[in-house]
């Protein structure tokens, strides 16, 4: 009777390089926190003062509006305020400006020192993806602590089982995952753009518009709420919110989440290739 052979430890090699990449991970997530709370230190004081205001307007508008009336596009008044509070809440992920490390992608494109990015250890799509992580993660933290401060005050109602809490949960995750994907492309068009200043702006309306930043899209003229239908962005913001407040019935989710994945899918492949075209207009002369 054989013994089984004990199965050999990593090499020391392989595992010192897994730990290296952890560590420049963690070193370019941090990045953005950093900057928010040291070196801009009015921004990170002023931040929950902004998100209190716009919660209380928010609040004041839809409470004015539903006064003495009865549900309106399938929302009561609770749903309503629920759905721009949480709007405000998850918009607040992405709010994080990204200029104010002097490392963001058009700017270093802009100056001509993107060729770094190019030159480092690991790829410029995977410093991408790392220092989203950190913007977001940033961002995140802002929107839980909003959450659960409108959770506690009874702005928002909390979710109606625990089952529409966890399909949420998957459906926010796979909206910012939609956001990502999308923000990159707009960011990636500067390899072409002498600069992608008016295509973020317009990036910026269209996707509040579309994805019901501003109002919940059952409330937007037909022909408008079909166009947003079969675009990303309602994806991003109004069907998570609306699978939280009960417009999309639980028994709609698995259709919901699927789309949603479909478009990760789709924009990942996107993104990946417009990656490769773009490191093809980057050159590199005696390094």
């Amino acid at each position: 009777m054989s013994a089984t052979a004990p199965a050999p430890a990593p090499a020391p090699a392989a595992a010192a390089a897994r730990a290296g990449r952890s560590g420049r991970a963690w070193r370019i997530w941090r990045i953005v926190p950093l900057y928010q709370t040291i070196a801009y230190r009015g921004r990170f004081f002023l931040a929950p003062f902004m998100l209190g205001v716009q919660v209380y307007i928010y609040y004041l508008l839809w409470t004015a509006v539903y006064a003495g009336r009865g549900p309106v596009a399938g929302l009561d008044v609770d749903q309503a305020v629920g759905y721009a509070t949480l709007a405000i809440l998850i918009g607040r992920i992405r709010w994080t400006n990204r200029m104010v490390s002097k490392d963001s992608l058009p700017q270093r494109t802009r100056e001509g020192t993107i060729i770094y990015w190019f030159l480092r250890p690991i790829s410029p799509g995977r410093y991408y993806m790392f220092r989203a992580i950190g913007d977001m993660g940033y961002g995140g933290a802002w929107a839980l602590l909003g959450y659960l401060v409108v959770l506690a005050t009874g702005v928002v109602r909390p979710p109606a089982s625990a089952a529409v809490g966890a399909v949420f949960a998957v459906s926010l995750v796979l909206g910012q995952m939609i956001l990502y994907y999308l923000g990159q492309l707009v960011d990636l068009a500067t390899f072409w753009l002498v600069s992608n200043t008016g295509l973020t702006r317009m990036y910026g309306f269209v996707q509040d518009l579309l994805s019901g930043v501003f109002v919940p899209l059952w409330f937007l003229p037909g022909w408008l709420l079909t166009t947003a239908s079969v675009l990303p962005f309602a994806a991003t913001i109004n069907d998570p919110i609306s699978l939280y407040v009960g417009r999309i019935p639980l028994s709609d989710a698995p259709a919901t989440l699927v789309r949603e994945l479909c478009w990760v899918v789709a924009l990942a492949v996107l993104t990946k290739f417009v990656w490769s075209r773009a490191a093809r207009r980057v050159t590199s002369q005696g390094g």
